[in-house]
């Protein structure tokens, strides 16, 4: 089942997108990015076929068809890792650990990252918890794991998508 995500808090339509597909026979759709040209950056690193189209959508609109834990490497390697200094492998493939040491690292402030998102830092930091949260339940077999992944990718949506606003994208 696909995870809808939102990296941007920009209205303007889409007129850039990127295709990843698997290297598999059929080269099944894995994931596509929308942005606007304004927002066209946030693409480039994304691997896969990057065209133009014509506007439509909305800015930031990413759908992804990757298995859990490769979502949930997406949201370390992209935004959390560079924003928190943490990442999966550090915690040895342990999302719950991983995704709680980030949730800390943003609890004690970081000067200027809590001064640039305002307000929103709570929030970010709040929705990070809550998938944290959510992981640890997971793993302790307290929520089925299909349903409790579910929430896990839709709490770190949230918070990437509070953190894309609260840094004005």
């Amino acid at each position: 089942m696909p995870v809808l995500r939102q990296l941007t808090a920009c209205s303007a339509p889409a007129t850039h997108m990127v295709e990843g597909r698997s290297r598999t026979k059929g080269r099944a759709l894995q994931y596509r990015v929308e942005v606007c040209a304004s927002h066209r950056w946030l693409a480039g690193h994304w691997p896969g076929r990057h065209t133009r189209r014509e506007p439509g959508g909305r800015c930031g609109t990413m759908t992804d068809h990757r298995a859990y834990l490769q979502v949930v490497r997406s949201h370390l390697d992209t935004w959390i890792g560079p924003l928190t200094t943490q990442d999966l492998d550090t915690h040895g493939g342990d999302v719950a650990a991983a995704l709680r040491a980030a949730h800390q690292w943003m609890r004690e402030g970081h000067g200027d990252r809590a001064t640039a998102r305002g307000d929103l830092w709570y929030a970010v930091a709040v929705a990070l918890g809550h998938a944290a949260w959510l992981a640890e339940a997971v793993a302790a077999g307290l929520l089925e794991q299909e349903d409790g992944e579910r929430q896990v990718l839709a709490a770190l949506s949230a918070a990437e998508t509070l953190d894309g606003t609260a840094c004005g994208r």
